[in-house]
C-alpha cells in the first residue's frame, strides 16, 4: 500500500497527536513495508505556533519514511497574534475561528501543489484544525483525487462547541478516526454518521525503556533528588491551557503538611516555560526540566511515585499510558476522553476539574497509600499491554485506510456508471 501521511510537524522527540502519525508510518513500513510518505511543515512548532524554527533538511528518509517538509507563509501570524493579545487583554475579545483558520494554516502552495499530484493510495491526516484537513472538500478539482482518513483528535469536553468548518471535515472524509468512544459519541450528536468514525485511540512503547533503566535509587540521585522523596509529575508541553498553576497550587498545599514532597513538570518548551522557570528559581521543591529525549522521559517516569494531567481539555492523554508503561498511577481531570482512559479507583483517579482541593485530596490518598499506587500502576500496566500497543493501533490504521480505499473506489465506480 502506497500510504500519505499529511501532519503538522515530523521529528523524533515530537509528543502528541504528531507523535502517533510519527510511530503508525514507522509501524507500516517496518511491518507491512508499505511505503509511506509524511508532509508537513518546516517547523518544530507547527504551523498554528507564533514560534517559529526551521527544521532541516527540507528532504530526509526517517526509519525508511520518506519525509517531505514545506515551507509555509507567515508574515500574518505577527499582526494578528498581537491584535488579538490587545483585544482579549482590553476587551475580552478572542480571536474568532475564521480567523484562527486562517492563523493554523499551514498556507504552503506547494504543500498544495504536491497533494493535487500524490500518487498515494490513500491519504491519512492530522489533525482537525489544519487546512490540509480540507482536502476532501476541494479534491474534486484534483485531476487525481484521493481517499482521505482524518484522524482529529478534537480537544472536547460535555461543554465543547466545535466549529462547522470541523464538522464539514469530518463529513466529507471517508473515515473519521476517534481516540475515544467520547469523541465518537460527540460527533454522533453533531450529525455525523456512526458507519464513517472508528475508535482506535493510541498507543505508546515507551515500556521498551524498563529493562535498559538503572536503579531507581541511582536515578533520582542522578537527577538530584533523595531515595525518601516522593515524586509527583506532570508531563506534557509547558502551555497554560494544561492547567499547570492548578497542579502548582495543588502541590503546594501538600508540600505545607508534607515536607518530602518534590513536584516535577517535564515536556517541550511551551507559552508557560518562562513562567514555571521563575516559579522553580523561588521554590526548591518544584523541578522544571525542558525539551526532554525520550530517555529523560523514560528516567523521570521510572523515579516519580504519580504522574498527574490536570487538564481540563485533552483529545486522549498517552502520558497516561506511558506512566502505566513503568506501573504509575496516574491522576487526571473527570472530562470525556480522559474519563474513556482512567478507570477510577482501579487503575488512578479523576477529579473534577479546575478542583483545587479535589485534585488535592486525590494526590494526598495515593501519597500516603503505597500499595495503592502499587495497585493501580499495575492495573494501569496490564491494560496498556492489551489495549494501547503500537501493533493494536497501527494495525487499525491500516485496516480503516483499506476500508477508506474500498469506499472510495465503490463511490468512482457508482458515479461513473450512473445515469
Amino acid at each position: 500500500m502506497k500510504i500519505l501521511h499529511v501532519t503538522q510537524n515530523y521529528f523524533p522527540s515530537i509528543g502528541g497527536t504528531q507523535h502517533t502519525m510519527k510511530e503508525v508510518s514507522d509501524f507500516l513500513h517496518s511491518t507491512y513495508h508499505d511505503e509511506v510518505t509524511v508532509y508537513t511543515s518546516d517547523s518544530y512548532f507547527g504551523p498554528n505556533r507564533f514560534a517559529y524554527k526551521k527544521i532541516t533538511p527540507s528532504e530526509e528518509w526517517v526509519n525508511g519514511v520518506f519525509v517531505k517538509r514545506f515551507n509555509f507563509f507567515k508574515r500574518h501570524k505577527k499582526p494578528l497574534h498581537y491584535f488579538f493579545k490587545f483585544t482579549n487583554r482590553a476587551f475580552k475579545v478572542s480571536m474568532p475561528f475564521s480567523v484562527q483558520n486562517i492563523y493554523n494554516g499551514p498556507f504552503s502552495p506547494a504543500m498544495f501543489r504536491a497533494l493535487q499530484k500524490t500518487t498515494a493510495d490513500v491519504i491519512g491526516a492530522s489533525s482537525i484544525s489544519y487546512l490540509f484537513a480540507d482536502y476532501p472538500i476541494w479534491r474534486k478539482h484534483s485531476a487525481n483525487p484521493k481517499p482521505f482518513v482524518l484522524y482529529g483528535a478534537l480537544h472536547l469536553n460535555e461543554e465543547s462547541a466545535v466549529p462547522e468548518q470541523f464538522l464539514q471535515r469530518v463529513k466529507n472524509c471517508e473515515y473519521y478516526i476517534a481516540n475515544t468512544s467520547f469523541e465518537k459519541d460527540f460527533l454522533v450528536k453533531k450529525n455525523i454518521d456512526n458507519e464513517k468514525i472508528v475508535v482506535l485511540g493510541a498507543a505508546t512503547g515507551l515500556y521498551k525503556y524498563r529493562s535498559i533503566l538503572n536503579e531507581t535509587y541511582q536515578l533520582k540521585q542522578n537527577y538530584g533528588f533523595k531515595e525518601e522523596d516522593i515524586l509527583i509529575t506532570f508531563i506534557g508541553r509547558q502551555e497554560g491551557t494544561k492547567n499547570i498553576q492548578l497542579l502548582i497550587d495543588a502541590f503546594s498545599v501538600l508540600a505545607e503538611k508534607y515536607s518530602y514532597l518534590k513536584l516535577i513538570i517535564a515536556g517541550a518548551e511551551g507559552s508557560f516555560s518562562r513562567n514555571l522557570r521563575n516559579i522553580s528559581l523561588n521554590n526548591d521543591k518544584i523541578n522544571v526540566f525542558t525539551n526532554i529525549t525520550e530517555g529523560d522521559k523514560s528516567n523521570i517516569i521510572a523515579i516519580s511515585d504519580l504522574i498527574v494531567l490536570p487538564s481540563a481539555s485533552e483529545s486522549f492523554g498517552v502520558v497516561f499510558l506511558e506512566a502505566w508503561c513503568f506501573s504509575k498511577p496516574v491522576i487526571g481531570a473527570n472530562i470525556g476522553a480522559v474519563a474513556s482512559i482512567i478507570d477510577h479507583g482501579y487503575d488512578g483517579y479523576l477529579f473534577e476539574p479546575d478542583n483545587l482541593c479535589d485534585l488535592a485530596n486525590c494526590m494526598e490518598v495515593l501519597i500516603l497509600d503505597k500499595y495503592k499506587r502499587w495497585n493501580f500502576g499495575l492495573a494501569g500496566y496490564e491494560k496498556v499491554q492489551k489495549y494501547y500497543t503500537w501493533e493494536k493501533v497501527a494495525g487499525g490504521f491500516r485496516k480503516v485506510y483499506q476500508l477508506a480505499i474500498d469506499k472510495f473506489n465503490s463511490t468512482l465506480k457508482y458515479e461513473n456508471t450512473s445515469p
